[in-house]
């Protein structure tokens, strides 16, 4: 099954997470990422309370780890602080319930491409070996400025690396992004899909963690988040490449209009 949600709180919805369930639902979307970006300010209590309503109404919570963790810091305190700010996301996802954390690994800072997959992977496996008792996935986001860590190659690999607690976010609006307008077409979906299946198995498609939105960019790749509509994306092909390969999982939508974009991906893919 795949499911389609938002990446945070609806519009339409008070800005409270209780509320934002309860418009999702009545939406009849079926996800939410929990956003994180800007430190993880739930309580314990809360964080259990937000798991029971969630699953009263039916929700799929997944959650986005703090904008400030960069894995390849220049700074040893930066690259500690990031791995904190890791297993604090993990502590308060399981509780929460949200399975799947989404994480933006870190910057390059002008190293050669392999030190920096070594640096990153030192120390995300140091953060691994921390959250072993929680029911939750590190899931390393595909990112689209070409300074920041985050190629396809490369988080599919820190899969492989690293075993079941980590996996990717596919940002296929980062991934076209990165490309300066590529990988934008049925194949080239099916392409990512495929690459996906054959580094990481089955699971790697009937498990997936997908961020869509549309995207505006420039030669070095990423600017902003655009509505789907206002985008060059090709979001009927790519809705397509999903159902054509069975994809299972979740979708969550990034565009501005957040919920808006989701209901229509939704109804393009079962209709």
């Amino acid at each position: 099954m795949l499911l389609f949600g938002t990446a945070g709180i609806p519009n339409s919805a008070k800005k409270d997470t209780f509320s934002g369930i309860m418009k999702l639902r009545e939406l009849k979307l079926e996800a939410m990422e929990l956003e994180f970006v800007h430190g993880v300010k739930i309580s314990h209590i809360n964080a259990q309370k937000i798991n029971t309503f969630s699953n009263k109404n039916n929700i799929s919570l997944s959650s986005h780890a703090p904008y400030y963790i960069n894995l390849n810091s220049l700074e040893k305190e930066k690259v500690e602080a990031s791995i904190v700010r890791i297993i604090k996301t993990a502590e308060i996802s399981h509780i929460c319930g949200a399975r799947n954390i989404v994480i933006h690994p870190g910057y390059y800072h002008n190293m050669d491409k392999l030190d920096a997959y070594n640096n990153i992977k030192k120390a995300l496996k140091r953060a691994v070996e921390e959250i072993q008792s929680y029911n939750v996935i590190l899931r390393v986001e595909t990112m689209g400025k070409l300074t920041q860590f985050g190629s396809l190659e490369e988080v599919l690999n820190l899969s492989q690396d690293l075993g079941p607690k980590v996996m990717p976010c596919i940002d296929f609006a980062h991934l076209h992004a990165r490309t300066i307008g590529k990988l934008n077409t049925y194949q080239e979906f099916c392409q990512i899909l495929d690459n996906v299946e054959h580094k990481l198995g089955k699971k790697g498609i009937k498990d997936i963690h997908i961020h869509v939105s549309g995207i505006k960019y420039s030669e070095k790749g990423e600017l902003h988040h655009l509505n789907l509509k206002e985008s060059d994306f090709n979001y009927i092909d790519f809705i397509k490449s999903l159902k054509d390969l069975e994809v299972e999982g979740l979708v969550i939508c990034e565009s501005p209009n957040l919920e808006e974009d989701a209901i229509m991906l939704k109804e393009l893919y079962h209709n």
